[in-house]
C-alpha cells in the first residue's frame, strides 16, 4: 500500500468519525451511560512507525495552493511538460446542519462564489454505527434507543453547497459570516495535490523545480509500505 494512499484514507476516515462521534456522544449522554474510549492499532500505521517504508521510484506527490482548480493545474503542468498520473483537487463542500429559512438558502445558492447546491442522502452503514455504540459501552435498551435515533438522524436528505475552486477555508468563513442563521460543517476540504511521474533517479531534481512554481506549496516522495 502506498503511504500517500494510506494517509488520504486515514484523513477521510477521520472526517467521517468527526461527523458522527459528536452526535453519538450526545445520545450516550442523554441516556446517562458512561462513555468508553478505545484505541485500535492499525497494521499499516505500525509499519510506518517501525520504519518499514520504502519510496516509490519515478513518481512523487506535489501539494498545491488551496485555491487552484483542476483545469488550471492540468493546463499548466501540460505546458511545462510535467506528466500527472493522479490528481486530487476538489473544491470545498459544506453541509447545512440546521433548518434556516428557504429564502436564506436561496440567497446562499445565488452567491457568486457558490458553484452549485444539491441534495444527497448518505448511505447508512449500520454495522459501523453499531460498532461505535458498542465501543461506548451501550447495551440492551440503551443500545436500541441510541441506534434508532442515530439511524433516524442519518436518513434525512442533506443540503450541500459546493463552492468555487478559488474559495479556501478563510474565504469560506468570510462568506458564511453573512449568513449568521446558517449552521454548517465542512465535508470536503483536504489538501489539493497531484502525483507526477518522472524518470527514476530524477525525482529530487524535478521536485526542486516544481517547488519554484508560485502555486505549489511543497512536494514529497511517495512511501510504499512493506508487506
Amino acid at each position: 500500500m502506498r503511504l500517500s494512499s494510506f494517509l488520504k484514507k486515514s484523513f477521510v476516515l477521520s472526517l467521517i468519525m468527526k461527523r458522527y462521534l459528536g452526535f453519538i456522544s450526545l445520545i450516550c449522554l442523554s441516556l446517562h451511560t458512561p462513555l468508553m474510549g478505545q484505541v485500535i492499532g492499525d497494521d499499516a500505521l505500525q509499519k510506518v512507525q517501525s520504519g518499514q517504508v520504502s519510496f516509490l521510484e519515478g513518481e512523487f506527490v506535489v501539494f498545491l495552493h488551496d485555491t487552484v482548480s483542476l483545469d488550471f493545474i492540468k493546463r499548466r503542468f501540460a505546458e511545462l511538460k510535467y506528466e500527472i498520473s493522479y490528481a486530487d483537487i476538489n473544491p470545498i463542500l459544506i453541509s447545512i446542519v440546521n433548518s434556516p429559512e428557504d429564502s436564506t438558502l436561496d440567497r446562499l445558492k445565488n452567491h457568486p462564489d457558490v458553484q452549485r447546491q444539491y441534495f444527497a442522502r448518505a448511505p447508512v452503514d449500520s454495522a459501523y454505527f453499531k460498532e461505535l455504540l458498542e465501543q461506548r459501552g451501550l447495551t440492551g435498551e440503551n443500545f436500541d434507543q441510541a441506534y434508532a435515533r442515530l439511524i433516524e438522524s442519518q436518513t434525512r436528505d442533506e443540503t450541500l453547497f459546493e463552492f468555487k475552486y478559488s474559495v479556501n477555508e478563510d474565504q469560506l468563513k468570510r462568506i458564511m459570516g453573512d449568513f449568521r442563521s446558517v449552521a454548517y460543517q465542512i465535508l470536503r476540504n483536504y489538501p489539493r495535490s497531484v502525483n507526477v511521474t518522472c524518470t527514476p533517479g530524477t525525482e529530487q531534481e524535478l521536485m526542486d523545480k516544481i517547488e519554484e512554481l508560485p502555486f505549489v506549496e511543497s512536494s514529497a516522495l511517495i512511501g510504499v509500505l512493506g508487506d
